[in-house]
């Protein structure tokens, strides 16, 4: 990978520095299906910690968490009869996606996911829930469980690792990545989920290496 007048980076050096979800997931976000895509290590680790941290990663934690402090760890059998349309239309917009080869609304569409559970918690508020001792409490929760499952099938076919651990912190032992377009296994509700910890720790604020634009 070059810029115009010889300089170059080297993609290993980066996933040294910013580990490999980060690199992959630029490609994946940034890099068009056709053309190319300017890059530097400040939109690389803008995109990492606005989607990965802050969205997806915070997302799991919270959902984790509140489930750990609600309900001592143990997964709701409730669900809110409310569909989500996001969710339930994500497996077959990435298939479609990835079977014309277009990574970043593949991905992108998984992204969708997360924005609209983080809305959703906006919404609902379960914090409040739990103030009131409101019998909504429940369904939320295991909603809420069951969409975090959701992007530990999705992103299988493109950050194994992190698909790996975010079926962990969401179904126990029992989670793992499913194949593409297909959510993870979802374990039972009842499960008791394990203490969360950190998916995707940000990178901003560590030692980079900046320059000018470079074209991929």
């Amino acid at each position: 990978m070059s810029k115009p007048g010889g300089a170059a980076v080297d993609p290993l050096e980066l996933v040294s520095a910013y580990g490999v979800d980060a690199l992959r997931w630029w490609l994946l976000r940034d890099v068009p299906r056709v053309g190319d895509a300017d890059f530097t290590v400040e939109r690389l680790v803008a995109r990492h910690d606005d989607e990965l941290a802050n969205g997806l990663g915070n997302l799991v934690n919270r959902v984790v968490g509140m489930v750990h402090r609600y309900r001592d760890g143990s997964v709701p059998s409730a669900r809110d009869p409310e569909p989500d349309a996001v969710r339930r239309r994500a497996p077959g917009a990435v298939a479609e996606a990835l079977d014309a080869f277009d990574f970043r609304r593949a991905t992108g569409v998984v992204y969708g996911v997360v924005e609209a559970a983080n809305r959703y918690v906006s919404q609902v508020r379960p914090w409040q829930l739990a103030r009131e001792g409101s019998p909504r409490l429940d369904p939320v929760l295991g909603t809420l469980v069951e969409t975090c499952r959701e992007p530990a099938g999705l992103l299988a076919p493109f950050l194994r690792g992190a698909a790996a651990r975010i079926a962990v912190q969401c179904a126990g032992t029992t989670g793992s990545p499913g194949s593409p377009g297909t959510p993870g296994t979802p374990g039972t509700p009842g499960d008791r989920l394990p203490e969360p910890v950190p998916l995707f720790p940000r990178l901003a604020g560590r030692a980079q290496t900046s320059g000018p634009a470079q074209s991929w």
